[in-house]
C-alpha cells in the first residue's frame, strides 16, 4: 500500500500502476488519473466534495453533525472571503476533524473532546494546537448558527512548540540503551527515532519494504515528502535482532500484529522512557533534534540534513547550534580576560 495523507485515500502500487480509491462509508470509489497529478487531485477533491456536502452522489449528511457544519462553514462567506493559501490550511484542518467527528452531534461536544483532539496530535505539536485553533472556530461559528450557548474550545491549554522540545543528550540515549537491550521492540523503535531523524507518527508507519538495498526510503505524513536515509549501523544491528522475531508487515507492529495510532505509540514509548528512568521532557520529537545534532557533527549541511530530518527542524537545531557555539565563545573571552 502507497502512503498518502488525503483523508479517506488508500492507493496500491500494483506493478508500478498506482490505484487509488475514496473509501468512506461503506463505499469504494476509484479516482481517476494519473496517480497526485493535477487532475487526479482535482477528481478527489470532487468526490470528496460530494461526501462533505452531502449530495446526491454521496450519503446524507446528518444535521448539526460536524459534517453538517463544516460543510456550512465552507460553503459560507467567513471561509470564502480567506486568503487562497490560508483557505487551503483551513480546509486540511477541518477535513482531519470531519474524519475523526464528522458524525458527531455538535451541540453535545464535551471539554474532553476538545482535549482529545489536541492529544491525539501531540507529537506534531505545531498541528495540534492549529486543528484546536481551527475547532475553536467553527465552534464559534456554530454558536452564531444558534445551535450552542458556550464554545467548549474556548481558552484551550496550548502544546509548547519549537523551543518547548529539547534533544536527547548522550547520557540518556546510554541510558534507555542500558535498559532496553538489542532484541527489543523499544530498543528498535528508539533507534529508528533517533537514526532516521523522522517524526513518530511516520516511524509507527514503517514497514519492512520501506528497507531497501541499506536506505529506508519513506514518505512523511506531514509534508508528503519521500525521504531516503541511509542505515546506520546501530539501526542495521537493531532491526536484524528484533525483525526475524515477528512476521508482521510494520517494523514496530501494536501487539496485536496491528500499526499503533499516533495516541497508543506515544504511550508506548512514554513507558518505555519512564522504564529507563528518563525525565518528563524526554520524548520522541527530541529524537529528530538529536538527530540533526549528529549528522552537523559529523559534517553534513544544513541543507542535506534538512532533505532527512526536515527544513524546520534542521534550521532549529541550526539556531540551538549556533547559540551555544556563541556562548562557548563568550566564556572563552572571559577565561582570557580573567587570566
Amino acid at each position: 500500500m502507497v502512503l498518502i495523507s488525503l483523508p479517506y485515500v488508500k492507493a496500491y502500487d500494483v506493478k508500478g500502476r498506482v490505484y487509488a480509491y475514496y473509501r468512506r462509508d461503506g463505499q469504494k470509489i476509484r479516482i481517476k488519473g494519473k496517480f497526485g497529478s493535477d487532475a487526479w487531485r482535482a477528481e478527489y477533491e470532487r468526490i470528496h466534495s460530494e461526501f462533505q456536502s452531502g449530495t446526491d452522489s454521496g450519503p446524507t449528511i446528518k444535521s448539526g453533525s460536524y459534517d453538517d457544519l463544516i460543510a456550512k462553514y465552507k460553503s459560507g462567506p467567513l471561509f470564502k472571503q480567506l486568503a487562497p493559501r490560508t483557505k487551503k490550511e483551513y480546509a486540511r484542518h477541518l477535513d482531519t476533524i470531519g474524519a475523526i467527528a464528522g458524525k458527531m452531534d455538535v451541540k453535545s461536544t464535551p471539554r474532553q473532546f476538545v482535549t482529545m483532539m489536541r492529544d491525539r496530535f501531540q507529537e506534531t505539536p505545531r498541528t495540534a494546537n492549529a486543528i484546536i485553533s481551527t475547532l475553536r472556530l467553527i465552534l464559534n461559528y456554530a454558536i452564531d448558527l444558534g445551535w450552542m450557548t458556550h464554545n467548549p474550545a474556548a481558552r484551550p491549554r496550548r502544546l509548547k512548540e519549537g523551543d518547548g522540545y529539547r534533544a536527547w543528550e548522550e547520557n540518556e540515549i546510554d541510558q534507555f540503551r542500558t535498559t532496553w537491550p538489542i532484541g527489543t521492540i523499544q530498543r528498535a523503535a528508539f533507534e529508528l527515532i533517533l537514526y532516521t531523524g523522522q517524526r513518530a507518527s511516520d516511524v509507527r508507519k514503517m514497514v519492512r519494504g520501506h528497507i531497501k538495498k541499506g536506505w529506508i526510503s519513506v514518505k512523511q505524513q506531514k509534508t508528503g515528502e519521500r525521504v531516503e536515509i541511509p542505515l546506520s549501523n546501530i539501526l542495521k544491528d537493531a532491526l536484524s535482532t528484533w525483525l526475524p522475531q515477528h512476521d508482521h508487515l510494520n517494523l514496530i507492529p501494536a501487539p496485536k500484529g496491528k500499526p499503533y495510532d499516533d495516541t497508543a505509540f506515544s504511550k508506548f514509548m512514554r513507558k518505555a522512557y519512564n522504564k529507563a528512568s528518563l525525565p518528563e521532557d524526554f520524548n520522541s520529537h527530541g529524537g529528530r533534534y538529536a538527530a540533526a545534532t549528529r549528522l552537523q557533527e559529523l559534517g553534513l549541511s544544513w541543507e542535506e540534513i534538512g532533505g532527512i530530518t526536515g527544513h524546520e527542524t534542521a534550521q532549529m537545531v541550526r539556531k540551538y547550534s549556533e547559540r551555544k557555539r556563541s556562548a562557548k565563545l563568550a566564556i572563552d573571552k572571559l577565561n582570557i580576560i580573567d587570566k
